[in-house]
């Protein structure tokens, strides 16, 4: 499960987009809007390469109890590309934070799967005062140590700076090629697959390598000190796993840690994307997380 990770990445199409609304921030993420404006203000943040639609039935379940904001981020799943300077998560962090500030919400919950979870988490450390809770989905802040707990953040920069050059260099029918193989451990629906190939030749191959480098190469350990709002953490079991469902828990909880605020919950019988191999398990889940915050 874990090693296949390393060759793949996660991704997404938004089906109806409508441009943020700041200068600042429009060149980052495109963002739909829909449900009651009034209601509990939810924001949705997909991951590497991936799609608003990746929360189609969460908001298709939500439908008009809250105010939703799904949002996808620059370079993935046909939006366009800004460029390949700088971090990308915290680019896109200070650019959603700079959209809350922008819309005076407050009491957000943010939901984040993978990538889109430490956008998430970046968030809330920006934005304290405006952010209630935090969801994050199969995401860890230190990404090198699923796969050896030894990890320094030295050697986890030097892989994710070598995965990024190798991602960024292969011709384009490889790069994508390459995203095949990762397939099966992103979903067990197989129909769904055909769906995320769509995704990947749809994103920006620069944009991938350089997000992808980021995430494997970074640890985000620190920003979780900065952290105020409660954070839940879901991650995924299913059968062919490398560690039992007890152990996998383990190594999620070990991760956050250094938050007081913070819960762990496996969800079995599902791949990373959680939401589309267990949408009803999900969906109840995200039902109770969003009942604690009213």
């Amino acid at each position: 499960m874990w090693a296949s990770l390393k060759s793949s990445v996660m991704a997404g199409v938004a089906s109806a987009l409508v441009l943020a609304g700041t200068a600042h921030a429009e060149d980052r993420f495109v963002v739909e809007r829909s449900g009651d404006s009034s209601g509990q203000t939810v924001f949705f943040v997909p991951g590497l390469a991936s799609s608003g639609a990746t929360w189609d039935g969460a908001v298709a379940a939500l439908g008009d109890s809250a105010d939703i904001h799904v949002f996808t981020l620059a370079g993935f799943a046909g939006v366009p590309a800004t460029g390949h300077e700088g971090s990308f998560i915290e680019g896109a962090a200070e650019a959603l934070a700079g959209y809350i500030a922008e819309g005076g919400y407050t009491h957000v919950s943010l939901i984040g799967h993978s990538l889109g979870g430490q956008v998430a988490l970046q968030v809330a450390a920006r934005a304290p005062e405006a952010v209630s809770a935090v969801m994050a989905v199969d995401s860890v802040p230190f990404y090198a140590r699923l796969f050896n707990p030894a990890a320094t953040p030295e050697q986890a920069a030097a892989s994710g700076e070598m995965f990024a050059a190798q991602m960024s260099a292969v011709p384009h029918a490889q790069f994508l090629a390459m995203m095949e193989q990762g397939l099966p451990v992103q979903s067990l629906d197989t129909g769904f697959h055909d769906t995320m190939r769509e995704w990947f030749a749809a994103s920006d191959q620069q944009t991938i390598a350089r997000a992808f480098g980021e995430v494997s190469g970074s640890d985000f350990t620190p920003v979780l000190d900065e952290v105020r709002a409660p954070v839940l953490v879901l991650t995924a079991w299913a059968d062919g796993s490398p560690v039992d469902a007890a152990t996998l828990e383990a190594m999620y909880a070990a991760q956050y840690a250094p938050l007081a605020n913070s819960r762990v919950e496996v969800i079995e019988g599902a791949r990373h994307f959680i939401m589309i191999d267990q949408p009803d398990a999900f969906n109840a889940r995200l039902a109770r997380f969003l009942s604690e915050r009213r």
